[in-house]
């Protein structure tokens, strides 16, 4: 058997990638759809959204323990299959006429609790596949891959929900995750050298990593980039739909530019980060990035208060957030797959991400509150001032630090 290069693992791994997060986008739309339709109930979707969410965070925190406990590249291939599994019950639930909510949760808990399980693994097993000089280039793919889908999902599921229906969205999204299982199983990845975990329970793993991070001062600093990164993403998503409104024309239609201004950003950002080599400037491009997107912010709110309504001028703004988002999220992910160690990479990436998808929803819910009180045009001013301090004062922290290198 003809041995798979580096670049073919990573090419696989970012068409699985690329397959299963359209199916992701086709199956969220018709979900959010379908139960507007059935139910006519705005809080039950949120009560859907909430178990799409809520699992993943809760698990996330302990996850990387088991990730690191066994094989990566199984793990994977598994819950893929897992997750197609709960899809097509979902498909056949609807053909049948039984689809209800109880068996919506069922399967949002389940996909989310896979998620927190999938989604650091990947992360943990790009170092594994990529030299070390390259892992900016494969990270920036990573989020070219889910520009792609974020702008092409959405727009190619509504016009199938119309055409074939919801039950033909149900089937592709389970497809799609056999078709990601299949494509990991041609991985062809290095095993680690576990002996020393493996005599460890998994309670002990779990516990190790948190040591891990919190006895490296460089690696909170990470932590903190990425809370505050997730942070004030989630409150401009917030801030969104109620500044679409204030613009002229259709306030739906007005989101929708908004949103295809800003997965433009994504798409471009991380297919000319795929091409340009930051190796080894990942560190200043990542708190240079901080401080950018904290002077977008600022010029959003300074625009807003001038009175600005039309949609078109603030195209740089949205592409600027997204691309922003794009370097910070490809630099502190290259940093820590370089410098975690290969054992530990699962609980890092695991407890990580569940910060970050704590303080998303909480940025949320804030916001949602300010907004009662403050004009969308102050809250912004206003972040984009403590955004850039904060920046600032990381990237000095982060100089002092000692331990690992980041």
């Amino acid at each position: 058997m003809k041995k798979i290069n580096i670049n073919n693992n990573l090419f696989l791994l970012l068409c699985g990638q690329l397959i299963s997060q359209i199916g992701d986008k086709f199956y969220s739309l018709a979900l959010a759809y379908w139960v507007l339709q059935t139910t006519h109930s705005p809080s039950l979707m949120g009560i859907v959204l909430f178990f799409s969410m809520a699992p993943a965070i809760m698990t996330g925190f302990f996850s990387g323990g088991i990730i690191d406990f066994f094989n990566r590249k199984t793990l994977m291939v598994n819950t893929d299959i897992i997750r197609g599994l709960v899809v097509s019950a979902v498909a056949v639930s609807y053909y049948a006429g039984a689809l209800n909510m109880l068996i919506i949760i069922a399967a949002q808990v389940i996909l989310s609790i896979c998620s927190a399980f999938f989604d650091p693994t990947v992360q943990a097993i790009i170092p594994q596949i990529v030299e070390k000089d390259e892992l900016s280039k494969a990270n920036a793919k990573s989020q070219f891959i889910g520009g792609i889908a974020l702008v092409a999902g959405p727009l190619l599921g509504g016009i199938c929900a119309v055409w074939l229906g919801y039950g033909f969205i149900f089937s592709f999204n389970a497809l799609s995750f056999f078709i990601a299982a299949l494509l990991a199983t041609l991985l062809v990845i290095k095993p680690l050298t576990r002996a020393e975990h493996l005599k460890k329970r998994i309670r002990e793993n779990i516990f190790d990593g948190y040591k891990y991070i919190f006895k490296n001062r460089s690696i909170i600093l990470i932590v903190s980039v990425i809370a505050i990164l997730h942070f004030f993403v989630g409150s401009v998503q917030v801030i969104m739909p109620v500044f679409a409104v204030t613009l002229k024309g259709n306030g739906a239609q007005n989101l929708g530019y908004i949103e295809s201004f800003y997965g433009t950003g994504v798409i471009l950002t991380g297919f000319l980060l795929s091409l340009t080599s930051i190796n080894n400037k990942e560190k200043e491009f990542m708190y240079g990035g901080i401080c950018f997107i904290g002077l977008v912010y600022a010029l959003f709110g300074i625009l807003s208060n001038l009175g600005i309504r039309d949609v078109f001028p603030y195209f740089l703004i949205f592409f600027s957030m997204s691309s922003a988002v794009v370097v910070i999220s490809t630099c502190y992910r290259a940093i820590l797959q370089k410098n975690v160690e290969y054992a530990m990479a699962g609980r890092v990436f695991g407890i990580i991400g569940s910060v970050g998808n704590f303080t998303y929803p909480v940025a949320m819910l804030i916001f949602g509150v300010l907004l009662d009180w403050f004009k969308y045009g102050q809250l912004l001013m206003f972040c984009g001032i403590i955004t850039i301090t904060l920046g600032l004062v990381l990237f000095m922290l982060n100089r002092q630090s000692t331990g690992v290198s980041v």
